[in-house]
């Protein structure tokens, strides 16, 4: 997800409920335009604070400051997307569907609140939603990567075993963008799938010429262990294997790796 660098602020004028009087009877809303002018600087300092913790990894911190925000200016929709992306990181994902959902009522056609959707989708399992809001985006002539749109949606096809849709839409995606490696990899799966192994194993190799970060080299090198393993490529599959041990250790596709390891030596 892309972090914006110039968040909107939303300006929310709020009733203040005074007692006056010895009989205690309560007057009209009454507003105070300097206290309410001092929440919203508060909010979103608070908002641009839990930002940067979530850009950083404090996750808990991230949910503190941005809860902290939207108390005191609860119509700031871009506080409300953050909100639902911290909570999808900490694995709450059904309170992280809360917020997002809050937040397309709010702006109906941000572009990354639908693109965090249709993720958000995919990890509940919640496949056809995906694919319609993955549909949205790709309809949309003002989105400016319908190439994440089509990968997105491409997978969520492949889950539901609509594999001839699913490799329409990567490559749809990658014709936008051939050098999205997210679209790649998907496909390389797809392909591994359906038994083209040896274009599956193409697909990976392209995947690891960019710069992917260390998780996804793990989940490619596995990948290419596997189609290797497939072929009867004993001695390929060993060294893809070992790279992807090495890479991420202590995450899934490590430890599949080292499994692996154990059983071909």
């Amino acid at each position: 997800m892309t972090i914006r660098s110039t968040p909107k602020s939303a300006f929310l004028l709020a009733a203040a409920w005074l007692v006056l009087g010895a009989a205690g009877c309560a007057s009209t809303p009454v507003e105070d335009p300097e206290q309410r002018a001092a929440d919203l600087r508060i909010a979103e300092a608070k908002r641009n604070v839990g930002v940067d913790h979530l850009a950083n990894g404090r996750t808990p911190m991230a949910i503190r400051d941005l809860q902290h925000a939207h108390e005191l200016d609860p119509d700031d929709s871009d506080t409300v997307l953050w909100l639902g992306e911290a909570y999808r990181r900490r694995g709450l994902l059904d309170k992280a569907l809360e917020y997002m959902l809050l937040a397309r009522e709010m702006e109906p056609s941000d572009h990354d609140m639908l693109l965090n959707l249709t993720g958000l989708y995919i990890q509940l399992k919640r496949f056809p939603q995906a694919i319609e809001v993955s549909q949205v985006l790709i309809d949309d002539a003002t989105f400016p990567a319908p190439w994440k749109a089509y990968t997105n949606k491409g997978w969520a096809q492949m889950q539901l075993g609509q594999t001839i849709e699913a490799r329409v839409s990567l490559e749809e995606a990658l014709a936008f963008q051939p050098r999205y490696w997210p679209a790649r990899l998907n496909l390389g799966i797809l392909d591994a799938k359906e038994g083209r192994r040896l274009q599956a194993i193409v697909n990976f190799e392209k995947v690891l010429e960019r710069n992917i970060g260390r998780s996804a080299e793990a989940e490619t090198n596995y990948r290419l262990g596997e189609a290797y393993v497939s072929l009867g490529r004993r001695d390929k599959a060993l060294e893809y294997f070992k790279v992807a041990a090495e890479k991420a250790p202590y995450q899934r596709w490590g430890q599949q790796s080292q499994e692996y390891l154990k059983l071909l030596h």
